[in-house]
């Protein structure tokens, strides 16, 4: 499904955008205003990537179900695909770096660096909720989307081996309104801050489950149906209307009300939405041809690669140039100049982890297929 590949790649797109973006809406002008404003409302490519894992996973593991070596194919292949890079970067980021001696890169690391353990062992997230704030640092931040991918690896094919099609369909059903129902109860709670609701798995299992539920039905005959197409998209519609609704409500607190956990059930139906399209449609429609365009497929190939070094690249840029300054009366001019050298420095991060690191393991992925 080479439209997918593209998918993966607008989603690694909208998180190097927002992350190489200070999170701050305004500007000099109003060009900078519009410009820092939609960069900080591109939180949403994590989630697009939960629900398009949710649908491969599931639709990897419904198709294994009832074959020899279930469990140990599926977890071989994840471990090969995932740990190799992910490793790296921790050894490099958590080993070698402090072997340095350097002040800048030890107080760099200052905040990070007594948690290392949460980041080997995929917890980051729930350290991160225990803390209620994130890091002072991109690098360790962005692994908490990955541990909770992680945490679905690790019980999901239990999961789908046990239960029957229909109990699949009841339990994804469930967990989707169960995470609505968590992350709203937690907003309620003063005690409990929009951090936490943000990172932990129970509250962020509806893009992951939808897009399990979504697999499912590509695997039956609704996946023909022209009648399920349409009510997808409609609901998926739905979903941007939320998601457009609730991004321009940015008054002071707007982080902590409760309504505001609806944003990530809205992505989640528009994502849904999105890869139902692309799995569905007739071929030569224009939505699968923008998302089968070369720059698209090869953001996608090497995407897991620039989540993981996009963080690098940023601290490594960002101290050679810093894009805070004013050019022509306006911030845009240096902040655009500072994502093309950072977006550069980063995909020529992704190759050389892909070429000198990763494909050579993916080659053993044929030994458990």
């Amino acid at each position: 499904m080479p439209a997918l590949d593209g998918i993966r790649g607008l989603a690694i797109a909208l998180v190097m955008v927002q992350h190489f973006f200070p999170f701050n809406d305004r500007g000099v002008t109003l060009l900078d205003d519009l410009v820092f404003g939609l960069a900080n409302r591109c939180w949403m490519g994590v989630d697009l990537f939960f629900v398009l894992s949710g649908f491969l996973i599931t639709g990897i593991l419904w198709k294994a179900r009832g074959k020899d070596h279930f469990f140990r194919n599926f977890y071989m292949r994840r471990v090969l695909r995932i740990f190799p890079a992910y490793y790296l970067l921790l050894a490099i980021f958590f080993l070698l770096l402090p072997a340095l001696g350097s002040v800048p890169i030890d107080a760099y690391l200052a905040d990070s660096a007594p948690d290392s353990i949460w980041h080997w062992t995929y917890l980051s997230n729930f350290r991160i909720a225990w803390r209620g704030e994130w890091y002072d640092q991109l690098i360790p931040n962005v692994f908490w989307s990955l541990a909770i991918e992680e945490q679905f690896y690790m019980v999901w094919p239990a999961v789908v081996f046990i239960c029957s099609r229909r109990g699949l369909y009841a339990l994804c059903s469930a967990l989707f309104v169960g995470a609505l129902a968590l992350r709203w109860q937690m907003a309620l709670d003063p005690e409990v801050n929009w951090v936490t609701r943000f990172v932990l798995t129970p509250t962020r299992m509806d893009g992951l489950v939808l897009g399990s539920l979504l697999a499912l039905l590509y695997q039956s005959s609704v996946r023909e149906s022209l009648g399920a197409r349409r009510l997808i998209m409609a609901i998926g519609g739905v979903g941007l209307l939320i998601v457009a609704y609730l991004t321009l409500q940015r008054y002071e607190g707007w982080q902590e009300a409760p309504q505001q956990t609806l944003r990530f059930t809205g992505i989640a139906l528009a994502s849904g939405a999105l890869v139902w399209l692309c799995v569905t449609g007739p071929e030569g429609t224009w939505l699968k041809k923008l998302f089968c365009l070369a720059p698209m497929r090869f953001l996608g190939k090497y995407s897991y690669a620039l989540y993981l070094w996009h963080g690098p690249a940023d601290a490594l840029v960002r101290h050679f140039f810093p894009p805070e300054g004013v050019m022509f009366g306006s911030r845009v001019p240096a902040q655009l100049l500072f994502v093309g050298i950072t977006t550069t420095v980063s995909i020529v991060a992704a190759l050389l982890s892909w070429n000198l690191l990763e494909r050579h393991f993916l080659r053993l992925k044929k030994t458990f297929s």
